[in-house]
């Protein structure tokens, strides 16, 4: 029997349902979210449920919380928000970002160990494990720590089994890095996710990444951020996500948003900055199924296929 990690316990792949591969509950920088959660806007609890509650009624049963200790997780409250709104939560560990300060001489097998025992035993102090693991290289490349949390994610990959995402910039086709160093750690490419794919347009790279066996992530859709900072707009997004498909890539596509139902990054800003940033998604966590889907069938693919591809596709994931 093929089971996945959720912050309430294991559940059959078969339960996962449609899937979100890569979300946001609630986005924060370390340790901020456990120990000043009032930084977060008013009533951001009541955000996040609303949020689960409409993907919940929409038919979406499973999201993946790809915020690492790094981006604030906070697991009591990712096992709370799934136990009241019904919706299946997988959290992450691993590591988005660079070197904290501070921190002193370690090692990637150290880093391993860490990553291995959030799954294992549990995140933060408490028996809530994590289900994904996560590695992270943008504009900054290969760096001597970015390298090193690729190693010892996959060292903890290659004990504990589970599944990795890789947040990528592909405009400077990072993943040509990543997959080597998790190659060296003999991960199998076909346990590796691809993030952030519809940030490039170039499909020769993406279909060397799919040729690799790895997953194509089709996230960041539309990418929430503020005005200016990316540089390929929705609509292209969306046609690019049409080529993919015509270039037979859809048995290896794993659709998402990237977007968040809370952040100290967002909901403290001005509030016509936080319109202005949210104003390019007023559906939310429904753009794929209500808008990417809709201009796809429009574009010709068949709506059926489409919503399938949020279900079995995900589960082959992680049934491996």
């Amino acid at each position: 029997m093929k089971t996945v990690q959720t912050v309430l316990g294991e559940i059959k792949t078969e339960e996962l349902g449609s899937v979100l591969m890569h979300e946001h509950v609630c986005t924060s920088s370390m340790g901020v979210a456990l120990s000043y959660p009032q930084l977060y806007g008013k009533n951001f609890e009541q955000q996040i449920l609303s949020d689960l509650k409409e993907m919940k009624e929409n038919g979406i049963s499973t999201v993946v919380d790809a915020s690492p200790v790094t981006l604030g997780r906070d697991v009591k409250e990712l096992k709370k928000v799934s136990e009241i709104s019904g919706v299946n939560i997988i959290a992450t560990t691993g590591w988005w970002g660079c070197e904290p300060p501070y921190l002193g001489p370690s090692t990637a097998e150290q880093w391993a160990q860490c990553f291995a025992d959030d799954i294992n035993k549990g995140c933060d102090g408490t028996d809530i494990k994590a289900g994904i693991l996560k590695a992270s290289m943008d504009k900054e490349g290969p760096t001597e720590w970015v390298t090193k949390m690729h190693h010892a994610v996959g060292m903890a990959q290659r004990e504990t089994g589970k599944k990795v995402m890789l947040h990528t910039y592909c405009p400077t086709e990072t993943p040509r890095h990543q997959l080597k160093f998790l190659r060296e750690e003999g991960v199998d490419m076909n346990d590796v996710v691809v993030d952030h794919i519809p940030e490039t347009t170039d499909i020769d790279f993406v279909k060397w990444i799919y040729d690799q066996g790895a997953w194509i992530g089709v996230d960041r859709m539309p990418i929430i951020s503020f005005p200016g900072e990316y540089a390929v707009g929705t609509e292209t997004r969306i046609k690019f996500v049409k080529t993919m498909l015509d270039a037979g890539m859809g048995d290896r596509m794993l659709f998402s948003h990237d977007i968040m139902c809370a952040s100290t990054l967002y909901d403290n800003q001005p509030e016509e900055i936080y319109r202005e940033v949210w104003s390019v998604c007023p559906e939310r966590f429904l753009f794929i199924k209500n808008r990417l889907f809709k201009e796809l069938a429009e574009m010709g693919c068949d709506p059926a296929y489409l919503w399938s591809l949020t279900i079995d596709n995900p589960r082959k994931f992680f049934e491996g």
